[in-house]
């Protein structure tokens, strides 16, 4: 018998490279997607599939159970904005669950859901455990070399980007100098970048970390080809994350593109 696992999927390609890794493992994958917001794609990428709406996502726990999972995986973003539509958005008791948040971050959001899940006996991993390869260890990762100022403001930015993430403001910060030209809010990391740009002209270094307390089993720090982007367009030069915490979304592409582009990535 195959190993089994419940995905949980959110947004964007995450999931659907979370599937492929685990079934390369020999996993059976049975996943769940909101309507809302998972991609469509990943169908092909499971043994089975099932949708289910936001309204409806109080469900997930009974059809993972029926399908006789015991292991579970959250993977890919719920946008944001959704948290600030209010609890009717939800039915029974995910309503209940929603008023109970001490305020609408999505870490809290992710929080909760995990604590019940887990209250339902399922074990929730960690989200990076079928994409190893792209958690980076400590060092360099581009053929550039970050100059002197670029190590002192991604070292000064690096301490704050800890406490905004560990207050549940956001999980980057970018830095022209030893000063701060943005916080990533509810906005996103690309979003930040663009706006530093804007603010503080070229130059800028992106820091990513996440708190002490940080649960990587949801919203580990991911950068993508989407964030080397931002960066060329905000002429923002270095990028600083933390080793063993951050997921490189497909790395090799990623790391190449940062070198075509005389970008230096750091791993601390």
């Amino acid at each position: 018998m195959p190993k089994r696992l419940g995905l949980i999927a959110g947004n964007r390609t995450f999931p659907i490279h979370v599937a492929k890794a685990a079934r390369a493992l020999g996993y059976e994958v049975v996943a769940v997607g909101l309507r809302e917001e998972t991609e469509a794609a990943l169908e092909p990428e499971v043994a089975r599939m099932h949708w289910v709406t936001l309204k409806e996502v109080g469900k997930v726990p009974e059809l993972l159970k029926k399908e006789g999972i015991q292991q579970v995986l959250l993977a890919g973003q719920i946008k944001p904005e959704r948290l600030l539509e209010g609890e009717e958005r939800f039915a029974g008791f995910v309503q209940q669950l929603f008023k109970m948040l001490p305020d609408r971050s999505g870490s809290s959001a992710m929080k909760m859901a995990v604590r019940y899940l887990e209250s339902q006996g399922f074990q929730v991993l960690d989200s990076g455990t079928f994409v190893k390869d792209w958690i980076p260890g400590a060092g360099v990762l581009t053929r550039r070399v970050p100059s002197e100022q670029e190590q002192a403001d991604f070292k000064y930015g690096v301490v704050l980007a800890r406490q905004m993430s560990h207050l549940g403001i956001g999980q980057t910060v970018v830095i022209r100098r030893k000063a701060v030209a943005a916080v990533e809010a509810i906005e996103g990391t690309d979003a930040a970048i663009r706006r530093a740009g804007q603010v503080a002209g070229p130059g800028c270094v992106v820091v990513k970390a996440c708190g002490p307390d940080h649960d990587m089993r949801f919203d580990i720090p991911v950068v993508g080809l989407d964030t080397i982007r931002a960066m060329v367009e905000a002429k923002a030069t270095c990028l600083c994350m933390e080793a063993k915490r951050t997921i490189l979304f497909d790395r090799p592409q990623l790391i190449a593109q940062a070198d075509a582009d005389g970008l230096a990535l750091v791993a601390l």
